[in-house]
Order: C-alpha cells, then structure tokens, then sequence
C-alpha cells in the first residue's frame, strides 16, 4: 500500500482545501497592478508541497529543528514521496501515489504529455552535485534558464507561506498524506493555469526541481529567523 493510500476520498472532497491553496499563493504574489510571475506561482505552489513533504516524512519536525535554515538534508524517504524512489525508465514507471504521479495523473495529457517531464535522474543528479554553493542559500539548483528563476527564494515563501497553510490544512493536520497529496493537487491546478504563458517542459522542470530541492532542505524555522534578526538590532 503506498502512502497516499491510506486515504480514498471522492474527487471533490479535498477541493475547499486545494482551491484555499491555489488562492493562498496567488494572493501572496499578486502586485499592485494584479498581476503575477509564472515563475514564482510554479515555485511557491512547489515549495508548499515540498515544506508538507518534509512533515509527511517525519525525518525531523517542520516548524522546529536544529538544522541551519538552508542547510541539505537528505532523506530516503523524501524520494519515496517525489516519485515512489523510481527515477529511471521515464515518467511511466512512477509511482502513482507519489507526489509526481499525482501531478502526472491530475494534469491534462493533452497539455503535459509524458514527454515534457524531466528526467528524475538527471533532476536528482543535479542536485547532489550543487549542493553547498554560498550563491545558492535559500534557493535551489536550477536547470532552467536564468530568465526563468524566480525571484522570491523558495526558502522565503516556505516561511512565510507556512503558518497561512497551516491554518487551511488545521482539521485535517495530522493526516500528513492528504495534507500533501492537496497541496501536490494545488501544484497541478497552478501548472493548469499557467500552461498557455509558458514553455511545458520548462515549467514541470522548474516545479520538480524545486520540489526536490526544497523537500532536501532544511526550513526556515521562528527560532532561527529571531536569531536572524537578533543578530541585526
């Protein structure tokens, strides 16, 4: 039995939450004007499912850790949760009830054929070998050009994104798979929506990429930004 599951629910059942989500990171990220960057939509709505994958895990707690804030730290069962730790043979051999087998199942074929994935090997890869990069803190290694990075650090948005999410999700928080499960379903409704102002292949790379490196990373915690600021009075 894999780990999503532990839960079957009709399809509409988790749609307060998901659309809760949807509109938590566009409302975060629309300015003056209305409007909003793809890239950091993709990027919030990813990091959201990896901040929830970190907490399905139960490597270490979320909100309150020894961890320095930016720090890696790897896990098993992080991989379990991407992608079922199946990497190779393309997308068709994922797990379903992992984070990218909901992607894959929930978003339209049509629009995100299996071929517009990235490779999970090289994306796990990547990552291992840029690890450690001063220029990197906060953010994560990113294979995509530099005119596409976002411009909020996905370690800001996981902070300050955390508490509003925590809120959403507060009748159901100890279920930690639906709880990320909705959160990955959020992330597919955003791609949904951004899929005509973008390149495909490039967009799910970006969402991948982030979720990976962001679920390999350790949070920002209160105790360490009040240190932050301490440090700066």
């Amino acid at each position: 039995m894999g780990f999503f599951d532990r839960f079957r629910r009709p399809a509409d059942a988790d749609s307060v939450y998901r659309k809760a989500i949807v509109e938590l990171v566009l409302g975060m990220l629309r300015d003056k004007n209305g409007r909003i960057h793809v890239e950091d939509a993709v990027s919030a709505a990813a990091t959201i499912v990896a901040e929830r994958c970190i907490d399905a895990t139960g490597d270490y707690p979320l909100r309150s850790h020894d961890f320095a804030p930016g720090s890696s730290v790897f896990s098993t069962k992080a991989n379990e949760l991407i992608c079922g730790d199946v990497c190779e043979g393309g997308i068709s051999h994922v797990s379903p009830n992992s984070i990218i087998g909901v992607l894959r199942s929930r978003l339209n074929r049509g629009t995100y054929p299996d071929v517009e994935f990235p490779d999970l090997v090289q994306i796990f890869r990547q990552f291992a070998q840029r690890i450690g990069n001063p220029a990197e803190w906060g953010k994560v290694p990113l294979s995509v050009p530099a005119a596409h990075y976002p411009f909020i650090p996905p370690l800001k948005i996981g902070y300050e994104s955390r508490p509003k999410v925590d809120g959403i999700f507060s009748d159901i928080r100890d279920d930690k798979a639906r709880c990320l499960r909705i959160a990955a379903e959020a992330l597919a409704d955003i791609l949904a929506m951004v899929a005509s102002a973008i390149d495909h292949k490039l967009v799910l790379t970006l969402a991948i990429e982030t979720i990976n490196g962001m679920a390999k990373t350790a949070p920002m915690t209160d105790q360490a930004m009040q240190k932050v600021q301490q440090s700066k009075a």
